[in-house]
């Protein structure tokens, strides 16, 4: 009888990637909150989850990242009632004393959202890594009577940059004295506090100002109306460039917006009360705009002058709200709009502890705001003095909502 064979021991040796490996490419593409927690396994994971190359690298994917997202801060009411669709609650902040005022301008840059208040206040947050700081008051007493900041990247100083004008003088009968100042997050230091740059050459409209990768834009008030006023990143200087050609006159301006997007300046001219032209800029020293496509409102309500805000362009397609409160995509070949959501009356808000609720306004002006959404690790903490007295309790105003921009739904062609 023929013995059995012995199966011979294979040992196979369980390869374990290096952490280097691990860090780059499987911790890179993980949520923050799973991040936060994988900080605390051992220090080569903390140290590389923190490094300015990592996050940079998961600051590019999440630009890459699909379906869209956006990000809604609602101003209004509180209403616990039914929605048609859902949006995630991420972040929730009050500001203890004199709170946070109702009208308030946000700008966003690469997942960081600077809120400029009446109150002279500047707050900047970080909705993925929960951080949310007050930049120190100017130490030189001015008047704000637009409440509005500009927040962009640097890339000659590597620093995110906040930016913003203020009057040391303002009358009614238009005699003005007007400064600019910056705020370099990041800076650290007991010294951190805003530069007075070079002062600009006109006041500016009550509008959004916008970065771009090279400069600041703001609207200038008269007597420059087919212009805006540049503010050079790299040289830190003021000029002023053309807007796209208008033969029909800026006699809409209060209609028009500007954006970002795409890395590109883009200018919307209200044509009409219900018709929009949609410019894109390639920045040289005198701007080249190019005429991207017009918008035209189909059955308009008569004698109503619409407000139409890009958001974010996903190739052929613009993500736009209409009257602050409608967001739509609109599709450049087709010259279809589809309609997302109506974040006025169809916009359900779910907090974490699982109440949901309305947001509802007595008026339209300034009733939510929409920006693109990018997660990201981009730190705060040592761009302010940040001390146990900047902890604040959750509250209900100023909270911002994650929407995921998908497109589905009917076409409003």
């Amino acid at each position: 009888m023929a013995r059995p064979e012995k199966r011979r021991k294979i040992t196979v040796a369980t390869a374990i990637p290096a952490d280097d490996l691990l860090i780059d490419e499987v911790l890179v593409r993980l949520p923050a909150k799973s991040l936060a927690r994988c900080k605390c396994v051992c220090r080569s994971w903390r140290d590389g989850i923190t490094s300015a190359a990592f996050v940079r690298r998961r600051l590019e994917l999440s630009r890459q990242r699909r379906p869209l997202s956006f990000l809604c801060i609602p101003r209004g009411q509180i209403n616990f009632e039914d929605g048609v669709t859902d949006a995630d609650l991420i972040f929730e902040k009050a500001w203890p004393g004199e709170g946070i005022t109702y009208r308030i301008h946000p700008k966003h840059c690469d997942g960081l959202v600077a809120v400029a208040t009446t109150t002279d206040r500047v707050f900047v947050c970080n909705q993925a890594t929960r951080e949310f700081v007050a930049l120190p008051l100017a130490r030189l007493a001015a008047i704000t009577p637009s409440s509005t900041v500009a927040l962009g990247f640097d890339q000659w100083r590597n620093a995110y940059v906040v930016g913003r004008c203020f009057y040391r003088k303002f009358e009614l009968d238009a005699s003005y004295e007007i400064g600019h100042e910056l705020f370099m997050l990041g800076s650290g230091g007991s010294d951190s506090r805003w530069e007075l740059t070079q002062d600009p050459p006109y006041a500016v409209e009550d509008h959004w100002p916008i970065c771009t990768r090279q400069a600041f834009y703001w609207h200038p008030r008269a007597p420059a109306p087919e212009q805006l006023m540049r503010f050079s990143l790299q040289q830190r200087v003021f000029d002023m460039v053309s807007k796209p050609p208008a033969p029909d006159g800026f006699g809409t301006l209060d209609l028009d917006e500007m954006t970002e997007l795409d890395g590109k300046l883009c200018y919307v001219h209200a044509v009409e009360d219900a018709s929009f032209k949609f410019w894109l800029a390639d920045e040289t020293l005198e701007l080249q705009w190019t005429l991207h496509c017009r918008i035209d409102l189909l059955n308009p309500i008569p004698d109503h002058r619409y407000y139409l805000t890009p958001v974010a362009i996903d190739g052929d397609a613009l993500l736009v709200t209409i009257d602050d409160h409608k967001v739509c995509w609109y599709n450049v070949k087709s010259q279809c709009l589809e309609e997302v959501v109506d974040v006025q009356h169809n916009l359900q808000y779910r907090r974490p502890d699982g109440s949901k609720y309305m947001c509802s306004s007595p008026c339209n002006a300034y009733l939510i705001h929409v920006v693109p959404y990018i997660e990201s690790l981009v730190p705060l903490r040592a761009s302010t003095r940040w001390t146990k007295n900047h902890l604040m309790p959750p509250c209900l105003p100023t909270e911002p909502m994650l929407v995921v921009a998908e497109r589905r739904g009917a076409s409003i062609c």
